[in-house]
């Protein structure tokens, strides 16, 4: 029945299967289901992009979706959903320099035990998983030395 409804209409029934961040996510990137339920960027000046389907949007956490539209690879994924609550979502004004922000509208993570920034787009630049690997691993030794040395100001 879905795909023989209008596209508003389609929009607008799977929209409200959704929580409200992730529908957040889908107005930020102007995305639109197609007949097919695949989520869908329309044509405009850019060629027209399929990004997921409706399946996969509704099983999957904001971050994996983001990430997703941003074309980042398994490894990233796992990495920072296992983990976020070292991370913080932020975006970039051109005014007010970088801003933090709800979930749906990053652009960039900050790291909050060395405050390094990354940029979701740079994240997509690093194909060789060692590299990945060494990042993380230098995020992760950061964190625990942090620790250590706060630990051993308060005993």
């Amino acid at each position: 029945m879905l795909k023989v409804q209008c596209g508003t209409v389609r929009n607008q029934i799977l929209m409200e299967e959704l929580d409200d961040e992730k529908r957040k996510v889908l107005i930020k990137y102007d995305l639109h289901c197609n007949s097919d339920l695949f989520w869908e960027r329309p044509k405009g000046k850019y060629p027209q992009k399929t990004f997921f389907s409706h399946k996969f949007l509704r099983k999957s956490s904001v971050i994996r979706i983001i990430f997703y539209i941003y074309q980042l690879c398994f490894a990233k994924v796992k990495y920072f959903e296992r983990n976020w609550d070292d991370f913080v979502p932020y975006i970039h004004s051109w005014r007010d320099g970088f801003i933090e922000c709800e979930l749906y509208d990053m652009e960039f993570i900050k790291h909050k035990h060395t405050d390094i920034i990354f940029d979701l787009r740079d994240l997509k630049k690093i194909t060789d998983i060692k590299e990945f690997v060494a990042i993380c691993d230098y995020l992760d030794d950061q964190k625990k030395t942090l620790k250590s040395k706060k630990q051993n100001i308060s005993a």
